[in-house]
């Protein structure tokens, strides 16, 4: 099987490109601007036969990569992230997510080689968008449910939980890594609405919901990824807190600009359509997670 994996060098991308390397009948192209990813960590990767360093936006490198590696499929992982109180950085948001999106449909459409299935990774953000990484996610999606059918390309839409866990590529983006790093720095922490719950998917569950999504052999799927057990954002700090004996200070804040719901996954479509549950326990991957973490701060 050939595959475009976009982003394939980023926190969830490296953890995908590793697993899909192991089988020797695998050839994966990855382009990746390598702003967050690793080169010399996933050029290890076996049957990996091109990495190719360019951004999403840039259509006219889609489009040779897509023509050298004629793909059967394309899992699209690249993606500008922002936290909800991040109120800039909305135009790149929308080139990189929506625009990114368009240029590599257009790309598969332009090139004469339509690639058998496309794999969006969404986010639990388009529930209730009211953030701009939120709107952009789902205006990709949009984009293509209206163009994939009429096309032949099968779609999977995967809308994952908050992601979080060890990586070749550690990310700071999301809420539970992001916290562990500021608060193993003893740097002192501000975080709105903290009475919002939300549920978290372990790195190695949302490996496992792409794969299980490769095999799938529905036209059209769109599900959410996550083990729909709900976590108070302040119950999550105080965890962590015990975990890592953080003594330094939170700031608790509510603003009208910052609009963060309570977001909660659906987990039985996943599990009808693609026979997919979350396995990893919460509570034991985060204390796994931190004392991972902790090593890594001791050596940095």
């Amino acid at each position: 099987m050939r595959y475009l994996i976009t982003g394939g060098a980023g926190f969830l991308g490296s953890a995908l490109v590793t697993e899909l390397a192991k089988s020797k009948k695998n050839q994966i192209y990855v382009l990746d601007n390598f702003h967050h990813g690793q080169y010399d960590e996933i050029s290890k990767s076996k049957n990996v036969e091109e990495y190719l360093v360019a951004n999403i936006k840039d259509f006219s490198s889609i489009t040779r990569l897509i023509d050298r590696g004629r793909p059967d499929i394309i899992i699209h992982l690249a993606a500008f992230i922002t936290r909800p109180e991040t109120l800039g950085q909305f135009r790149v948001c929308a080139e990189i997510n929506h625009l990114g999106t368009a240029n590599l449909l257009e790309a598969c459409l332009r090139e004469g080689h339509k690639p058998k299935k496309i794999i969006l990774a969404s986010s639990e953000a388009v529930r209730n968008p009211t953030s701009h990484y939120g709107i952009s996610k789902l205006a990709a999606e949009g984009l293509l449910e209206s163009v994939c059918p009429l096309t032949g390309i099968h779609l999977g839409i995967l809308r994952f939980s908050e992601i979080y866990g060890p990586s070749k590529v550690n990310s700071s983006k999301c809420l539970v890594n992001f916290l562990v790093d500021n608060m193993l720095a003893g740097q002192s922490v501000a975080i709105f609405d903290v009475d919002r719950q939300k549920d978290y998917l372990h790195i190695s569950d949302a490996v496992r919901a792409l794969k299980l999504a490769i095999k799938s052999s529905e036209p059209f799927f769109k599900v959410d990824i996550g083990p729909g057990e709900p976590i108070r954002t302040k119950d999550l700090i105080e965890k962590l807190k015990k975990l890592i004996d953080f003594e330094g200070d939170f700031g608790y804040f509510e603003h009208p600009t910052v609009r963060v719901h309570d977001s909660i996954a659906d987990p039985l479509p996943a599990k009808e359509l693609l026979g997919f549950e979350c396995r990893a326990g919460f509570d034991k991957e985060l204390k796994s997670f931190v004392s991972k973490r902790k090593k890594a701060y001791l050596r940095e």
